[in-house]
């Protein structure tokens, strides 16, 4: 289909604004009663809001259309750059997913914990399933602290640091700058890094995690809306 081929062929996609500048205010002040440690938090699906919002997006028609067929919002983090929260993001991919328990299988490595939930890493073809949706709620400086991807890369498996450079050099990187409101779809496969913020709009985005509700190898979500 059409619609798909962008996120099919590149990883990555960026929407028109799927909410108001309204909508964006009165998520910005929801945010403004939430701790955030650091660079951001982990845990906002556990809210009535958040999970709400998930499913509010989920039936966001250029998100629909590019979910498995019985879809779950299994993540939400929120990052927040500003001059005084400032950080850079390597290259890299997403590889870990929150799941309930521990399970014994040679396929599933890099067990860890963040902010009292249990993550594994999967296999590739686990992580192809998945989408990220980053909605952005500020209104940022031209590209400024912008996400940049490595058009592509979400095929080529799951990557060594050395590799993943390599593959940056030979194809380059693209800026993606997203409007207030809309939202980048990407694979979490895709080599992603982003600057940190140069001037004084703060970036804020919520990072959603859509997969389809039942996991192979014995794996469950920690928690799903």
């Amino acid at each position: 289909m059409p619609v798909q081929t962008p996120l099919l062929e590149h990883g990555h996609l960026v929407t028109a604004p799927l909410l108001t500048a309204a909508a964006c205010d009165d998520l910005i002040a929801q945010l403004d009663t939430v701790t955030i440690d650091g660079a951001g938090t982990r845990n906002l699906l556990d809210l009535p809001w958040c999970a709400a919002l998930a499913r509010r997006l989920a039936s966001a028609a250029p998100i629909a259309a590019r979910l498995p067929p019985d879809p779950a919002c299994v993540q939400c983090t929120y990052f927040e750059k500003s001059p005084a929260r400032n950080w850079l993001v390597p290259l890299h991919q997403d590889l870990s997913i929150p799941v309930a328990a521990r399970v014994d299988h040679p396929a599933i490595r890099g067990w860890s914990e963040k902010e009292g939930l249990l993550y594994a890493q999967p296999p590739a073809e686990v992580l192809e399933e998945l989408l990220a949706v980053r909605l952005q709620l500020d209104e940022p400086g031209e590209a400024d602290g912008a996400l940049r991807v490595v058009p592509g890369s979400h095929r080529a498996g799951i990557l060594t640091d050395r590799d993943a450079a390599a593959l940056r050099d030979r194809t380059g990187e693209t800026t993606c700058p997203v409007p207030r409101g809309g939202a980048l779809l990407l694979r979490p496969l895709l080599l992603h890094a982003s600057s940190k913020l140069a001037g004084l709009r703060p970036r804020g985005v919520l990072h959603f995690l859509f997969g389809p509700a039942k996991l192979p190898l014995g794996l469950q979500w920690a928690r799903t809306a």
